[in-house]
């Protein structure tokens, strides 16, 4: 049982007494013990159950805190993990106590730990979720942030008022939440985007321990992306767009602009093209990080490329094309630069710029549809249109998918796949005539040696 003895280490409230300790409990099979918060008031005690487990040589239960016993460094991360989390636990229980007080009405020590359970427990997939947003908004990663945080709304809006524990997410719960998606109804695909992204932070809580059990209930709903319509255009499309000009338009001719460079650049995605800074575009390189990736690219920049980049140097300094731009005070584009110098500054900046990303890519798209409408295309351009026919027609030139997927920078030749016209009879006809041909080939040098 837990260690009642005070400790003079006790983290002390005017009204509570908040400390950390080892559960002792017989039948350890691995000689470990859960890590606990201990909480006593007005002579009541509550426990607040944490992740971890710790052999009892790895806490000091006077300093309360998780003491390495090793110099290996895998260890003394997970050591430094435990009391930073220790800490922060510590004064998230407090202010719920000094919240529940302000109320002005009793409570018991059970209304704290329930609160906190409610509000920060992790073994919460709306608390797990909650945390994952704010690590990666605090991260700059606003785009998962973002398909994170709509996959919790509608999460929510499937289980209603329940506070669902992550260990409650079974097999059969799963299938309720898909077909829940089915009947709203949503495509396929966006059901499969939604699913994709509770299992990948259902995986996380599991890795965290927030999950006691190993078995993943998405078994029984395997999430699959089902093939697309191909966006691949024919290269006389292209050459429509490329030579295309709107004299009475000239959001028209910039949204030409966008389309092209990314054509002219391996097909280039619309994020990696807003935050392209100028600094980015020397000697005849471009050499930036994908955003999606993490990984460096270097692209040899070609004369067509240059001379968008070029129109637009004076205009989006520091930003090399015209996305990253807002209005001032004097009604013209300018645009956005980092005026701040603190941590919270620099956190609102990039989330300013996520925006103005997400606003501009709307209205590019937009410009695409009146550009397909003007021009009489048989099909809706868009980013992706500019980077399908890109890998497309650098197939049909025999170019090798392994050298395209590396020009798309996708981490796997399955994925660059997904962007290659299916070949089409005559030409599945002609390679088999060719493999039969073989043997016809050597059928003959057969027959002649039998003759012989």
């Amino acid at each position: 049982m837990i260690n009642r003895k005070e400790s003079h280490a006790d983290v002390k409230h005017p009204n509570m007494s908040i400390k950390p300790m080892l559960n002792i409990r017989e039948g350890s099979g691995d000689g470990r013990y859960t890590l606990v918060i201990q909480l006593i008031r007005e002579r009541r005690r509550g426990v607040i159950f944490t992740p971890y487990r710790l052999l009892p040589g790895e806490f000091d239960a006077k300093r309360q805190k998780a003491v390495a016993t090793s110099r290996q460094k895998a260890h003394t991360a997970f050591i430094r993990e435990i009391n930073v989390f220790l800490e922060r636990q510590k004064k998230e229980i407090a202010h719920i106590l000094s919240e529940l007080e302000r109320e002005g009405r009793s409570f018991t020590i059970r209304d704290i730990t329930l609160a906190y359970r409610q509000r920060y427990d992790n073994h919460y997939v709306h608390t797990f979720f909650k945390r994952q947003i704010e690590e990666l908004r605090r991260e700059g990663a606003l785009g998962t942030a973002n398909k994170y945080n709509a996959t919790l709304i509608v999460f929510e809006k499937f289980s209603g008022s329940r506070r669902i524990n992550f260990d409650n997410v079974d097999e059969n719960m799963i299938l309720d939440f898909e077909r829940y998606l089915r009947q709203i109804p949503l495509q396929p695909n966006t059901v499969s985007f939604y699913m994709s992204n509770f299992r990948a932070v259902y995986n996380k809580a599991q890795k965290r321990g927030y999950v006691t059990h190993d078995k993943s209930p998405f078994r029984a709903v395997p999430v699959r992306i089902e093939k697309t319509r191909k966006l691949a255009v024919s290269v006389e499309i292209i050459r429509r767009v490329a030579t295309s000009e709107f004299p009475d338009s000239d959001k028209l001719n910039c949204a030409r602009d966008m389309f092209m460079f990314s054509f002219y650049t391996r097909g280039m995605s619309f994020v990696d093209m807003s935050y392209l800074r100028q600094e980015d575009v020397q000697d005849g390189f471009i050499r930036y990080r994908r955003r999606k990736t993490g990984q460096m690219y270097t692209i040899r920049i070609i004369p067509e490329a240059q001379k968008i980049l070029d129109r637009y140097r004076e205009q989006c300094s520091p930003w090399a094309l015209p996305v990253l731009l807002d209005f001032k005070e004097d009604g013209l584009l300018h645009p956005l630069v980092y005026e701040g110098s603190t941590p919270e500054e620099q956190a609102r900046f990039e989330a300013r710029l996520y925006l103005r990303y997400k606003y501009n890519l709307s209205h590019y798209l937009r410009f695409f549809r009146s550009m397909s409408q003007r021009l009489n295309l048989p099909i809706k351009l868009s980013f992706n249109v500019a980077r399908h026919s890109w890998a497309s027609l650098a197939r049909r030139e025999g170019i090798p998918v392994s050298v395209i997927s590396t020009g798309l920078g996708h981490t796997s030749e399955k994925t660059t796949q997904i962007y290659l016209d299916e070949l089409d009879n005559t030409t599945v006809d002609a390679a088999n005539e060719k493999v039969a041909g073989l043997l016809k080939k050597n059928g003959a040098g057969l027959v002649k040696k039998r003759e012989k």
